[in-house]
């Protein structure tokens, strides 16, 4: 969607909280990106840090036990930390989780890449707002 939409000044990044580092992307998910037009096969999983919590801008999890482990390793990421379904709302409501499809079916695997697209696309605006004026900000 950034390279769609010609814009070069965010940088994402991913990484889980119980992954381990350097492994490829399931096969459910590397299935599930190829009928989407997604290539995961360059993908290798990186374990969250606190250096990525110090460095980053705004995270957003998937859950609330996401977001414990936010919490966890630095507490005040916390305050840049929401759930990407409630977003830019703060709440941990179960309503707003989006289940990790890790270790369970192809089906999960679609329904999470459905529902993280779907908000992706709902909140990207906002995103790409809060970039701009962080970006015209710092250049004061």
């Amino acid at each position: 969607m950034l390279k769609e939409n010609g814009i070069d000044y965010i940088q994402i990044s991913s990484a889980g909280t119980d992954s381990w580092r350097g492994c490829p992307a399931s096969l459910p998910a590397l299935e599930v990106g190829k009928s989407s037009g997604i290539d995961l096969t360059s993908h290798s999983s990186r374990k969250l840090t606190e250096e990525m919590l110090r460095e980053a801008d705004l995270i957003l999890a998937m859950s609330k036990r996401h977001l414990d482990h936010v919490k966890k390793l630095k507490q005040d990421a916390i305050d840049k930390s929401f759930l990407v379904k409630s977003f830019p709302q703060r709440s941990d409501g179960e309503s707003f989780w989006i289940d990790d499809p890790v270790g369970g079916t192809p089906d999960g695997y679609r329904r999470c890449f459905s529902d993280l697209k779907r908000n992706i696309e709902r909140i990207f605006a906002r995103l790409v707002d809060l970039a701009r004026e962080k970006l015209e900000s710092s250049r004061k």
